[in-house]
């Protein structure tokens, strides 16, 4: 047994350095794309969002803010809410590794403790087990379904509260790699979507 916990000690270390190393190269490249282009290119991801079942459906949708060179969602949020659906947005817990979930209209966004919008603290809590799907970030993606996040292990930790939620990864094409190291703890994703296609994924916990 001692040997079996070296070895697996072992792999979750040279998982965690390789992560870091993609983080660095991937982040670089999503900033190096002019912002008319990136913006361009998350048109052409909402467009596409709507080939996922999960997220026609859902009545709930968390929303994210982009941060920094991310994949903008205000074309997203604008025709959810236009087809009826409740946005609510994640916000940091003190003491707490999940994310909580505000509902609010986009521009009540004040910045938050780690540097991206979220909801006041006055915007009413949504309970996580009442979000029907949730559109996820992400520095890198695997084509089977797998996502690098920025490290901080938020979302994995919320995700794994809610089970029933659908996970919609949202990434440009550049972000987008044959396989990730992945853990025990990382989430899955339900379906990725690019400006140049649709991946839908099934996932066993659901």
């Amino acid at each position: 047994m001692p040997a079996e916990a070296a070895l697996s000690g072992t792999r979750e270390i040279e998982a965690s350095e390789e992560k870091r190393a993609l983080r660095a190269a991937l982040v670089a490249a999503r900033r190096a794309l002019p912002a008319a282009e990136r913006l361009e290119k998350s048109r052409a991801i909402a467009a596409r969002l709507d080939e996922v079942p999960a997220f026609r459906s859902a009545r709930t949708l968390a929303v994210y803010s982009a941060l920094g060179a991310e994949v903008d969602t205000a074309v997203i949020a604008a025709r959810a809410l236009a087809r009826g659906a409740l946005l609510v947005f994640p916000r940091v817990v003190a003491g707490d590794r999940r994310l909580a979930f505000g509902r609010c209209a986009p521009d009540a966004l004040a910045c938050g403790p780690l540097g991206a919008l979220e909801p006041p603290a006055d915007a009413p809590e949504v309970p996580r087990d009442a979000v029907d799907a949730v559109l996820l970030p992400g520095v890198a993606f695997s084509a089977d379904g797998h996502r690098l996040g920025r490290g901080g292990g938020y979302y994995d930790a919320t995700l794994e509260a809610m089970p029933r939620a659908a996970r919609i990864g949202l990434g440009f094409e550049l972000q987008v790699v044959p396989a990730l190291p992945f853990e025990a703890h990382d989430a899955r994703l339900d379906a990725l979507v690019t400006e140049a296609r649709t991946l839908l994924f099934r996932r066993e916990s659901r």
